[in-house]
């Protein structure tokens, strides 16, 4: 991606880390303004430093995805900082694993506060801004390949919240549309971030991925370069689309957990 964002300001949830972090530092380095949002003050705080240290511009705002006015409060913030803002990338979810019949109604409320309310919280907080981008203003989910593709156990909930957000998504795209707003959504496969590397380690996760076509874990400048082509004039005629980037997973056969956990050493990436 050759394009400039300079001049631009991208508003990246989930910014101090994963993901998010990727995205943010692959704007900044074609030279946007960055709103990082985070819930965790230290990682916040090493994204912008990082951001700062190599010449670019970048906030942190602290905001948390269940928090009502943390999101408002974050949306406001960020555009009265900058003046506005033109790309709104939304990476910050929650997880919760386990069986329906096991699962407690309060970590049920929290994925539904974090992964869906957001949504709405979002997108109705970023609407007034997005819709004065001299461009277009670009709307952009980060979703899951594990939401309606394939079946992952124990991942249910996390996955139908998802779901949500693919429905979601393509339906904002029509109203948003009358208000010069562009919405997509990206789904991931497995993405040996930080924090996945954190719980599983690279070796688990090369084992999870060795019968994909793309035979890796997905690294997270492969889900920035997605987000920057949708941002990017390249993608000025696309809205309510969905785009895949999972190294092929959702046609690989599941892979036998048990057996590479009996026979894979966690390491630590």
């Amino acid at each position: 991606m050759s394009e400039s964002f300079a001049g631009k300001t991208v508003l990246v949830t989930g910014g101090g880390r994963g993901m998010g972090r990727g995205v943010a530092d692959a704007f900044s380095a074609l030279g946007a303004n960055l709103i990082i949002a985070a819930r965790t003050a230290k990682y916040g705080e090493e994204a912008v430093e990082a951001i700062r240290a190599r010449g670019g511009n970048a906030l942190l705002v602290l905001a948390e995805n269940s928090d009502r006015q943390a999101m408002k409060q974050m949306v406001e913030q960020g555009a009265a900082h900058f003046g506005g803002i033109d790309v709104v990338v939304h990476c910050a979810a929650h997880w919760v694993q386990g069986e329906v019949v096991d699962m407690d109604d309060a970590d049920f409320d929290d994925l539904v506060h974090s992964n869906i309310h957001s949504l709405f919280w979002l997108a109705k907080d970023a609407a007034r801004w997005l819709s004065k981008a001299p461009d277009k203003g670009r709307l952009i989910f980060i979703s899951s390949g594990s939401a309606g593709r394939q079946y992952l156990p124990g991942n249910i909930c996390y996955s139908s919240t998802k779901a949500f957000m693919n429905e979601f998504s393509r339906g904002l795209a029509m109203e948003m549309g009358k208000h010069n707003i562009l919405v997509n959504t990206i789904e991931p496969g497995l993405v040996a971030s930080d924090r996945v590397l954190g719980n599983i380690g690279m070796d688990i996760a090369q084992a999870l991925t060795n019968t994909y076509p793309i035979p890796r874990p997905g690294m997270p400048e492969d889900i920035a370069k997605a987000v920057l082509f949708f941002a990017s004039s390249q993608a000025d005629y696309i809205t309510g689309a969905n785009l895949l980037v999972d190294g092929g997973s959702s046609m690989s056969p599941m892979p036998d957990l048990d057996k590479i956990l009996a026979g894979t050493t966690t390491g630590k990436g």
